[in-house]
């Protein structure tokens, strides 16, 4: 693959490099990884901060609402100004609001801060969608996302266990200090290392922002793909965030314990998604999603029965099938992701921002669900996630064949 530089152009055959795809991928795995470190501290925060699990659990859903909100604008400022400035710019709000929940006293001043610390490591996802979009399309496209979501799996694998090993070390304010030096040095590679992928000739500048929304979301296919890709991203996010109180209260789990469940839960994800594109070609994008959802359906009812039947299901089946949904995340995602770029012909920036945010709406909706209820039990959870399969099973029944 070609890197445009200064009004270059990619090869339109070549595929995608492995040390892009590295790029792209540690970017951003940047917000996962801030999501995933603290999440063994936040029994401990509940505690220091007089605060609730549900407050607690509320700051994930600010960084959710923060990614979400900041996409569109940063997708269309890349669109305008080039992808480079824009990602600069959020990478230091990411590190500056990291520094802040270091500080932070009270769950307000926290939960304001996730917000301002979500909307900068929303540069980091939204820029590399839109740089991939402007290079490849199609399976080069899918597979250098795959890539992508490969190294972003890696960060619930490393970042709750890093977590759980650090606290003996530091103190949940240290885990922030942390992120902020980890923006510092996406913030420094960025700026003397990545080069532009939209050279001036490109850029778009005559559309606002409101008009290039309007764009894509009166087409049907951008709307529906970027709804399912929305749940691929909510099945791990809402488990995560119930998981905390749900194996320690529920399950009598120490943090390193229940930090090892959930690496091998990604661990699954990115097994999956890196079997996602050859399936995209065998099977077709909307017929791969049906068989997925479907079977996470069946899986998803079965566990509720047998939770409503007995009251308290052993931690082995919840396990087995926290596994099968994170394996059904990591298959849906990157069909989804690609389809819903595909679908938009112009303004790759406004479509990778329109997607984040209606992806991270959808997410933030869903764990913010999942922290009003009690988190010592999977009822909840399972009750969100099962609502969303069936929308997702609607999605597809929407589509035309020829929308794949």
């Amino acid at each position: 693959m070609t890197i445009i530089r200064s009004g270059g152009a990619s090869s339109a055959a070549a595929g995608p490099s492995l040390l892009m795809g590295l790029a792209f991928g540690l970017l951003s795995a940047l917000g996962p990884f801030a999501i995933d470190l603290y999440l063994p501290a936040m029994p401990d925060m509940a505690q220091a901060m007089a605060a609730d699990s549900g407050a607690v659990q509320r700051s994930l859903s600010a960084f959710f609402l923060g990614l979400a909100i900041a996409q569109i604008p940063l997708g269309w400022l890349g669109d305008r100004f080039g992808r480079r400035r824009p990602l600069i710019c959020g990478l230091a709000l990411f590190t500056a609001a990291s520094l802040g929940c270091a500080l932070a006293h009270d769950i307000d001043q926290l939960i304001a801060l996730r917000f301002l610390q979500g909307m900068g490591a929303c540069a980091g996802t939204s820029s590399v969608r839109a740089m991939i979009r402007d290079q490849h399309s199609g399976h080069h496209a899918a597979r250098l996302m795959a890539f992508t979501f490969l190294i972003i799996g890696i960060s619930p694998v490393l970042a709750p266990l890093a977590g759980s090993y650090l606290l003996r070390a530091t103190s949940w304010q240290g885990l922030f200090v942390i992120l902020a030096s980890a923006g510092s040095v996406a913030l420094l590679c960025v700026a003397l290392f990545l080069p532009e992928t939209l050279p001036p000739a490109r850029r778009v500048a005559s559309r606002s922002i409101l008009q290039a929304c309007a764009y894509l979301l009166a087409k049907r296919a951008f709307v529906a793909w970027a709804f399912v890709a929305g749940i691929a991203t909510t099945i791990p996010f809402a488990f995560v965030t119930a998981a905390p109180f749900l194996f320690s209260q529920g399950y009598g789990l120490t943090p390193h314990q229940y930090s090892l469940l959930l690496a091998l839960n990604a661990i699954v994800s990115i097994i999956a998604t890196q079997f996602a594109p050859g399936l995209m070609r065998r099977l077709g994008v909307r017929r791969l999603v049906t068989i997925v959802v479907l079977i996470a359906t069946v899986a998803t009812g079965a566990i509720a029965l047998a939770v409503l039947t007995s009251g308290h299901i052993p931690l082995a089946m919840v396990q087995s099938y926290s596994m099968l949904i994170f394996a059904a995340s990591g298959l849906m995602l990157t069909p989804a992701a690609i389809s819903a770029l595909d679908a938009s012909d112009q303004g790759a920036g406004a479509a990778a921002g329109l997607l984040g945010t209606l992806q991270l709406g959808v997410t933030a909706a869903g764990s913010g669900a999942v922290s009003l209820f009690p988190s010592f039990t999977i009822l909840p959870l399972i009750s969100i996630l099962a609502g969303g399969f069936l929308l997702v099973l609607a999605a597809m029944a929407m589509l035309r064949p020829s929308q794949e």
